[in-house]
């Protein structure tokens, strides 16, 4: 028996008029459209508007997208990204967060809702809102380590994301936390598709292991790429299997939730659910996972596990008030829409 899995996959797929197309790239196509074709049953099991669901991927897809980058920059590298903001714009170097991506998921469903509900935004809430999470969490971190820059103002940046979060919930529930409640179970098999892209990226893995399952991954890929001879890692944890395969269990188990039980007619609980079953899970394996940048190194927590807390005691808080409730009828297509 093999003592470790040696992963000689070549990043790229093809190439294209000359440029090349990454299996990372091909597996986030395919987890946003699986993730958009799952949401798209749900509401027509529903008999919703079709333009809800057009909406709502809209605005998803852009939140998405928007908050993975600046999740990145902002929470992990601000001070870098800051002093050079045009490098924000750099996607085609990598740099993408899936808390930060979760984030701006949560708000671009927020502000479906406010679309389809009629309602405004109340800009004071979120100024407010925001400023306090940006000050208590830089605050927070700073007392704890006030030479991390770096860290310290990760840490305001997910505060500040935090309190924008709590302000546009508070201004479009319920509506939001019922899309939340379907959507969450799409996001779940779109994420197992991503940490796959991350395994064919030879990244985000973790540390030393001397078991049978233990992937050695190559560490000079763009010299391995022009010829050079690969030079591999230890056999390591593939934490991105491992991520993947609880995100799949999480999309099982909101499949049968929705579509087995009344859960979905406990606003939250399925997105309760799903949250603890994601970051929980994250938080866990963060402990065996390679640190993404130095500072990591002298933090108890890594920022990885200090942005899943919010969502782990969102998750809880979701469930508890959603079974301290009585069963509630989700929205259909005979409510006040626009």
């Amino acid at each position: 028996m093999l003592s470790f899995i040696t992963w000689d996959i070549d990043p790229e797929a093809f190439s294209l008029f000359g440029r090349e197309i990454r299996w990372y790239g091909i597996l986030w196509a395919t987890g946003v459209l699986c993730t958009s074709l799952v949401v798209q049953k749900m509401y027509k099991s529903e008999k919703l508007p079709d333009k809800w669901f057009d909406s709502l991927f809209i605005y998803v897809l852009t939140g998405l997208i928007i908050g993975a980058r600046l999740g990145h920059c902002l929470f992990y590298e601000p001070l870098g990204y800051l002093s050079n903001p045009l490098s924000l714009l750099e996607v085609w170097k990598g740099g993408l967060a899936s808390h930060g991506g979760a984030i701006g998921m949560v708000i671009g469903v927020c502000l479906y809702s406010l679309s389809i509900t009629n309602k405004k935004l109340n800009w004071k809430y979120i100024i407010i809102a925001g400023l306090f999470g940006f000050i208590i969490g830089g605050v927070a971190k700073y007392i704890s380590d006030p030479t991390n820059l770096d860290g310290n103002l990760g840490i305001a940046f997910l505060g500040l994301s935090v309190g924008v979060c709590i302000a546009m919930l508070y201004t479009s529930y319920p509506t939001a936390i019922q899309s939340l409640d379907r959507l969450i179970v799409g996001v779940a098999i779109g994420a197992t598709f991503i940490r796959l892209g991350n395994l064919m990226n030879h990244e985000i893995y973790g540390g030393a292991l001397d078991k049978p399952w233990a992937f050695r991954f190559i560490l000079n890929l763009d010299k391995w790429k022009q010829g050079a001879e690969p030079i591999y890692s230890l056999p390591s944890h593939p934490t991105q299997i491992y991520e993947a395969l609880t995100y799949f269990c999480v999309f099982l188990i909101g499949m049968f939730l929705y579509y087995k039980t009344n859960a979905r007619k406990r606003t939250g609980l399925i997105l309760g659910i799903s949250l603890i079953g994601i970051f929980l899970s994250r938080f866990i394996v963060e402990f065996i996972k390679n640190a993404q940048v130095d500072y990591e190194a002298d933090m108890i927590l890594n920022m990885g596990q200090l942005l899943s807390i919010p969502f782990v005691i969102w998750g809880i808080w979701l469930v508890w008030s959603a079974l301290s409730r009585k069963d509630e009828i989700v929205p259909t297509n005979n409510n006040k829409t626009k």
